[in-house]
């Protein structure tokens, strides 16, 4: 009897090893989930300072690494769609990566978006892009929209260019996407306030939110730490319109949205 208690408590011991919580994976820079149509789910990196993507199998293994044309005086701002058969339907990784310059003396930002294989090969570029999305609607086809503003031009002028894709979203779990899967503002579009969420990575104690006119003008910068887990900011006085935030810590840019004030 002794010896069966004994099991049985030793069977719940091991059970509740396994339920723990427990650090796995600790990489040292922003790190998305994505579905990759043909080789399945990966882990993929945003090096700012090297300016690359670097991906990595579920046992945290290295995979590929994809470089990144940056500019010199500009810096990698966001990673976006790590995919293979959205972009083109090769067996390829492809994404959408976006970088950008500040001028300190006019307070704006310039945005560039391109899109590459990872041998490097442009599939598209697009000027003055800050944000791109990608959804199916329906039988429609698989669409992208591509936000630009142009701030060369005197008169500014402010684009959504919707380009048809050739190949899909996955079917899975996980959407291709770039970035942090933190929580979207709220409310979206906002009138008086806006509610910003945001986590910082482990290890990281602070960081800054800026909050950027789609004009590319720079409104606020805001220090957050851990005492919240949201930003909220008086909207109330701030010109109508489309607004940019990203995330930004020691790592690098940590995570980026957009929402609109009316």
């Amino acid at each position: 009897m002794k010896k069966l208690i004994f099991l049985f408590s030793l069977v719940i011991l091991m059970s509740t090893a396994r339920a723990q919580i427990y650090l796995e994976k600790n990489y040292d820079a922003s790190t998305g989930l994505t579905e990759l149509a043909i080789s399945g789910y990966k882990y993929y990196l945003m090096d700012v300072v090297n300016n690359q993507c670097r991906l990595y199998n579920m046992d945290h293994s290295a995979w590929k690494t994809i470089n990144l044309t940056v500019p010199a005086g500009m810096y990698l701002y966001d990673i976006k769609f790590v995919s293979e058969t959205l972009f083109n339907t090769d067996s390829k990784v492809e994404l959408a990566y976006i970088y950008y310059s500040y001028d300190t003396t006019l307070l704006f930002y310039t945005y560039y978006t391109k899109v590459i294989n990872e041998n490097g090969m442009e599939l598209l570029s697009i000027p003055g892009c800050s944000y791109v999305e990608v959804d199916r609607p329906g039988t429609h086809g698989t669409k992208m929209l591509a936000y630009v503003y142009d701030y060369s031009i005197i008169n500014w002028t402010l684009n959504t260019l919707v380009y048809s894709l050739p190949g899909t979203l996955p079917t899975g779990g996980i959407a291709v996407e770039g970035g942090s899967r933190q929580a979207r503002p709220y409310p979206n579009p906002a009138n008086a306030m806006i509610a910003i969420p945001y986590q910082l990575p482990e290890g990281v104690s602070e960081g800054e939110i800026s909050l950027v006119h789609v004009s590319g003008q720079l409104i606020q910068r805001y220090r957050v730490d851990r005492t919240f887990r949201e930003l909220l900011i008086q909207t109330a006085g701030l010109p109508k319109g489309i607004y940019l935030y990203h995330l930004k810590t020691e790592q690098g840019i940590i995570s980026s949205g957009k929402f609109m004030h009316e």
